[in-house]
């Protein structure tokens, strides 16, 4: 079996495995059937703010999940830092458009209905970056358009643990995880989520891998003042599993 470990306080969202080495094995960690919901609950919330949206904008987009469904209502432009994401993404989403960037410092010179963030926000890790972010937001967002920003967790909610799954595909790849999510310490707006990864591949060989991901965690509080301050006007709704979605309509000026 081979056994590679990699964890560096410094690794970035840049040199994660997940999102390069491993990022073919990506659906079978997180398949996009599994979005079906999630998707059609953004879809309720965008149309209770805006049921004339027609465009989205999503920032880290991933393997394109989540646009997958999307794509049925809006017409979805895909952005993300990972080159092997995109390229996975067009694999299941080919009609929509693909771009590589940063959701910190991202430009297009276009504007949308909607600029969506899932869960691609816990990479910001400071309030420097978070605010970077929001900006990014309101630079490609119509007046009174809406920014949709889903994180894993805020302070409140956060919850030390583990948690595993993986499937497998049918042309006799698998994959199974394992996720160890750890306590912030003290004060800092970080944790650490550690990942064990066993892929099979199609001829019955196994390879195991395990990396540790540095991601965000803030306040409520932080969060409605940011989005405040970039000129949002912020409401909380509850997901599936009681964890809160920001939906923030952009001021008209």
């Amino acid at each position: 079996m081979n056994y590679k470990i990699l964890y560096n306080k410094s690794m970035t969202p840049q040199t994660y495995l997940m999102y390069h080495e491993l990022a073919p094995w990506f659906h079978l960690l997180t398949p996009p059937a599994e979005y079906a919901d999630e998707a059609e609950l953004i879809t309720r919330l965008i149309h209770l703010r805006n049921p004339h949206a027609r465009t989205i904008l999503e920032l880290g987009s991933g393997g394109g999940n989540l646009a997958s469904h999307l794509k049925q209502k809006f017409i979805m432009t895909l952005v993300d830092l990972s080159p092997e994401m995109l390229a996975l993404s067009q694999t299941i989403n080919p009609e929509c458009r693909h771009l590589k960037g940063d959701m910190r410092s991202f430009r297009l010179d276009e504007s949308f209905d909607v600029v969506l963030i899932e869960d691609a926000i816990m990479y910001t890790t400071t309030a420097d970056d978070l605010s970077a972010t929001i900006n990014t937001c309101r630079a490609h967002l119509n007046p009174g358009g809406l920014a949709v920003i889903a994180p894993d967790w805020t302070l409140e909610e956060f919850t030390p643990g583990t948690s595993h799954g993986g499937v497998d595909d049918p042309d006799g790849r698998g994959l199974r995880y394992l996720e160890w999510i750890h306590a912030p310490v003290d004060d800092d707006t970080c944790y650490r989520t550690d990942f064990a990864y066993i892929i099979q591949e199609a001829d019955g060989s196994i390879q195991s891998y395990s990396e540790s991901h540095t991601l965000g965690i803030f306040p409520t509080t932080q969060w409605l003042s940011a989005l405040r301050s970039g000129g949002f006007k912020p409401a909380i709704f509850p997901d599936m599993e009681g964890r809160k979605i920001f939906v923030a309509q952009r001021g008209n000026h």
